[in-house]
């Protein structure tokens, strides 16, 4: 496997991480992960787009351009023959210096990029049959909308998630639910889709913004609006969706059973609408 390390494609024992780099002592980064669908990158002006968001916000000099950014990206395709898989890309601020919260100002700012490529296998049957999930307090910060390294409160609700013997775990803020651990969440209730509106609380997930436009291109009724734990777990039909499992029917929620406890025709649809989009970017699947 080739890595990208620092503009580069090198193998991973030339790979010497500083123990200074911000984003291995405060989490002081940020990452994408892009899907590939027989060797094309899906929706990737989409991704660097929201990575140099993400830069912008909490003041990261990416110091490359989108188009140079596009090349990293296609370069680990290439250089490791994937044709159905994903990408993963991290750019940490860098430094080197001894440890302290402060970093350096923008102009002196000497970013770090990696990633790695990893081949997998589209699922239709996760999306078919769903998962089941579990409700948990969230407990992150409200700069969800970067989409930042600092994951703890995700990897702590996807271990209590194991615990339960569930695959999902849905975050709950006073009341209100936000996302799941690594996806965003939408509702159907009587028709209607709902879904969390972007902001400081939840990722602006890319497969969830694919989605909003697709419903309204095919006159769908969605609203971006915020809805509590009830109205989840009386709803006709949940679904999660990110990058890597596309759109996954909830089926089971805290052990009570989601409308009829299948994929709900809605979700059908929706899943049906996206493999189409895909298919019209990438190829047939």
């Amino acid at each position: 496997m080739k890595y990208l390390w620092k503009g580069s494609f090198v193998d991973k024992e030339d790979i010497h991480i500083d123990l200074h780099d911000r984003g291995y002592q405060f989490g002081d980064g940020i990452y994408e992960v892009t899907h590939v669908y027989n060797g094309v990158l899906f929706a990737l002006d989409e991704h660097i787009d929201r990575l140099i968001n993400s830069a912008a916000f909490i003041e990261l000099n990416l110091r490359h351009t989108k188009d140079e950014i596009a090349a990293f990206c296609r370069g680990l395709v290439e250089q490791n023959h994937i044709e159905n898989g994903y990408i993963y890309l991290q750019v940490t601020r860098g430094d080197g210096t001894l440890r302290n919260h402060g970093f350096s100002m923008y102009e002196e700012q000497q970013p770090v990029f990696c990633g790695f490529a990893q081949s997998s296998t589209r699922s239709e049957e996760k999306m078919v049959k769903g998962a089941d999930a579990i409700t948990v307090e969230d407990r992150r910060s409200l700069m969800c909308n970067v989409k930042s390294l600092n994951l703890l409160p995700n990897c702590l609700a996807k271990h209590a998630a194991q615990k339960k013997g569930v695959s999902k775990a849905i975050m709950v803020r006073d009341n209100i639910v936000t996302e799941e651990k690594s996806g965003n969440i939408f509702i159907v209730k009587d028709g209607i889709v709902l879904t969390h509106p972007n902001g400081g609380k939840i990722l602006p997930g890319i497969t969830k913004q694919l989605i909003i436009e697709l419903l309204h291109q095919h006159n769908i009724p969605v609203w971006e609006k915020e809805f509590s734990e009830e109205e989840l777990l009386h709803a006709d039909e949940v679904m999660v969706t990110d990058t890597n499992s596309e759109i996954v029917p909830v089926i089971k929620v805290n052990d009570i059973i989601i409308g009829n406890g299948a994929r709900g025709e809605i979700t059908k649809k929706i899943q049906m609408l996206y493999k189409s989009l895909i298919e019209e970017k990438c190829g047939k699947l």
